[in-house]
Formats: structure tokens, sequence, C-alpha cells
């Protein structure tokens, strides 16, 4: 099967009919992934109507299966026909294919052309935040957005920060890059962090800069380009990703390790850089690419993290996202946390169902909410407790179903510090 979007086999349609159907009947005969995302639930009723044929199976409805799907990753770790096997199947990333053909066959649609570019909304968004911010919470104006770019009502839409990270890093970080054996580590804030969660940064800066750990954030960073392939955008993918590699290219050839503030950029570098751009620096940033909780979680196993703590958040109810699961980072963020005096952590492992853009689309929320049901009854029965997770898409649907917003782990170790004004809660 064709992964490689740079290939000539990827964007044939006919080739990836015949990877859609082998991959359809691989997947209905093994079904270990039934109670994963809707994706396979509509696979099997559908290869089902063919007596199992999958040979059967129109493109409709292949399309549907795609759609569906959301890259939570999971099945990919649960699968046991991944390469290298002989079956070589990747079902998110053919699920990706099977959109980009789509895309740039019929064009890239309006939805997936707003929510593909963070860096436009953000920026419109910071003109006037105060403003931005009344209009997602309006009821006629969130359905005037519904209408005209497909993004549910009822969702809870991240709001806007009155200053973008990279104007508070100016402010509080020398104006001259500091030469590269000042450095320790590099920060790759994302489009999240940036324009809608700069206190996520703050507090990963102010953390390392209180164990002695020396951290630079590299000016020109854009989106890490997972908006952009969720819609099938292979071109502004790809665009961002050769940005990205030319900004954090000269810091990987130095050794220094790039921290991700959010666990599906840290994926994507990790993971999907090196077939996006095919280079040998590609494969050195991924190679030097850790998500923040990890590199934390390491340097406090080596003994490296001060645990003098001025407070204790308590009890915690922690969301280990997909997309950590699949940087095998199951223990990190709640190692990190477990080590504050008085902090009791129950980690929840369920699926937000909001991977990416896919749960802000009106078509697929209320599937996307029955998708976290598990997950939302688990905090809403903790209620009093502290909500944590590392990723913010997944904290919007904890707060839409909620009420309330979780914080990142790392803003907690920074309150416990007493770095952001003292108290966890």
């Amino acid at each position: 099967m064709e992964y490689n979007p740079h290939r000539d086999q990827y964007w044939d349609e006919a080739a990836l009919s015949a990877d859609m159907q082998q991959a359809f009947d691989i997947c209905n005969g093994c079904r270990l992934c039934y109670n994963l995302c809707p994706s396979f639930p509509a696979l099997f009723q559908i290869v089902e109507s063919y007596d199992d044929d999958a040979a059967q199976v129109k493109p409709a409805e292949m399309d549907l299966v795609a759609d569906l799907c959301f890259q939570c990753k999971l099945c990919y770790m649960k699968c046991p026909y991944i390469p290298p096997h002989r079956f070589d199947l990747d079902f998110p990333r053919l699920m990706l294919r099977s959109k980009a053909i789509r895309a740039k066959k019929n064009g890239i649609s309006r939805t997936d052309r707003f929510l593909g570019n963070p860096e436009q909304v953000g920026k419109m968004g910071q003109l006037a935040p105060g403003i931005a911010n009344w209009s997602v919470r309006n009821t006629g104006l969130r359905r005037l957005m519904e209408r005209i770019y497909g993004i549910d009502h009822r969702r809870h839409l991240p709001r806007f920060a009155p200053v973008r990270f990279t104007d508070w890093v100016k402010r509080h970080q020398p104006a001259q890059t500091p030469p590269m054996d000042e450095v320790d580590v590099v920060l790759f804030s994302t489009c999240t962090v940036e324009y809608h969660e700069p206190g996520i940064g703050q507090a990963a800066l102010e953390v390392l800069r209180h164990n002695g750990i020396r951290a630079i954030v590299p000016p020109g960073q854009v989106c890490c380009g997972m908006p952009a392939l969720d819609g099938g955008d292979i071109d502004g993918a790809l665009a961002r990703a050769r940005s990205n590699v030319e900004l954090l290219a000269p810091y990987a050839r130095a050794g220094k390790p790039i921290l991700a503030l959010q666990p599906t950029c840290a994926l994507l570098l990790k993971q999907d850089y090196p077939t996006l751009v095919e280079s040998e620096e590609a494969k050195l940033i991924a190679s030097k690419t850790k998500d923040v909780t990890e590199y934390l979680a390491e340097a406090m196993r080596r003994g490296k993290l001060k645990k003098e703590f001025q407070s204790s958040p308590g009890e915690v109810t922690y969301h280990l996202s997909c997309h950590t699961k699949a940087q095998g980072l199951k223990r990190a963020a709640k190692d990190l946390l477990e080590a504050i005096d008085g902090c009791d952590v129950e980690m929840v492992e369920r699926c937000a169902g909001i991977d990416g853009t896919w749960g802000l689309k009106a078509a697929y929320y209320d599937e996307s909410i029955k998708v976290s049901a598990k997950l939302t009854e688990r905090f809403q029965e903790r209620h009093a407790t502290h909500a944590c997770s590392d990723c913010a898409l997944a904290g919007l649907q904890i707060e839409t179903v909620t009420d309330k917003e979780p914080v990142h782990p790392v803003e907690i170790l920074a309150r416990s510090y007493g770095l952001l004004g003292g108290g966890a809660s």
C-alpha cells in the first residue's frame, strides 16, 4: 500500500481503490478495532452487506468510511498488520490518502479550507480578541458560522488570548538569539499555544528555567500541518512542514531536543515529517522531537527536576490523549504530577473523539460526543477535582460536556512550584 504523497501511485484512483478493498478485507476479517472510531462499524456493516466480499464495496462507501476516521491512531497501535508486515496496513494514513485524492479532484471544501488554516484564524481573532471571544459564544453568530463554515454551533471553541505567545516571549526573553552552546532545548509552540493557550508555553518556559534548562522559542514557526492534512490539503501540509524543517534543522543538527507543546504536533513531527519532506533534516528533527511531558518526565527520572513544591493540586483527573498514547507516553504526565507531594492522579484512557478538525464539524458533532461519552462521564463524576489533559482539543470536548476547562500538566507543575501565582487551582 502507498502512503507517500511524493509517489505517483499515491494519487492513482485505481490503486487507491485496490488498496482500500484490501484494507477492508483485512479489517473485516480481524475486527480487533470494532470498538474504536466510527469507521470500523461502518466498514463491517458495508462489507457484510456484500456477503463479506470487500471487492464489491463501492467508491462512495469507501469515502464514507474514510470520512468517519478522525486520525486518533488507536487502530494503528492495536493492528497486527502494520508495516513491516506483508499486508503493510496503515489504516489512518490510507484514509488520509482517500481524502487527499478527493480534495485534489473536487477541490478542498470551505469547511476544510477554514479549519486547515489555523494561522489565519488565529491572526483574525488576534485583531480584536474581546470581540472574537464574544462572537464564538453568541448563539446567533454561531449558527451563522455553522451554515457558512460547517462548524457545529454547540461546540465550545478555543478562546483567543489577549497576547500571542510569541509576543509574550519577545517581552520576557533577550532580543538577541543566544549562541547555540547556550541553548539546551527548543520549544515548538504550536498554533494552540500561539493564539489560544499561551499559558501552556509560559508554564513550560518557567518550569524549564526553574530547573536550570535553557530554552528558546525560535521565531517564524508555522502550524505543524495536521489541520491541512485532515482536509486533504497535502500542498498546505507540505509547505508548512518544509518551513518548520528549515527553521528547526540547525537546532536538530546541534543535538538540541525539540519540545512540542501539543501531542498531535509532536506526533506529526516524529512520524510524518520524514515522509512529507523526504530529507535527512526532517529525519533528524523527527529523532530529536519530544513531547514536553516526555522530556520533563525523563529529566525527573534522571533526578534533574527539583521536587521542592510550594503547593499541591490534590486530586487530579488526567486525560491521556490518543496522540500521547500513540507516542508511547502512557505514564509521562502521570509520573510528573505524582512527583508533587499530595497529588493523587486518576488517569482516564478514553478517546475524546475530536482529534484534528473532525469533531468540530457539524456533520460529526453528535458522533464525536458519542465517542467521548465514557471520557466525559468520568470527568463529570469527578467534577470537584482538577481537570487535566495534555491535548487542548481533547480539553475542548471535556469542557463542552462538563463546562470545566482542563489545564495542561505543565501548568499544574508550574503552579505547584509557585511560578504562576502560587496555588495549583
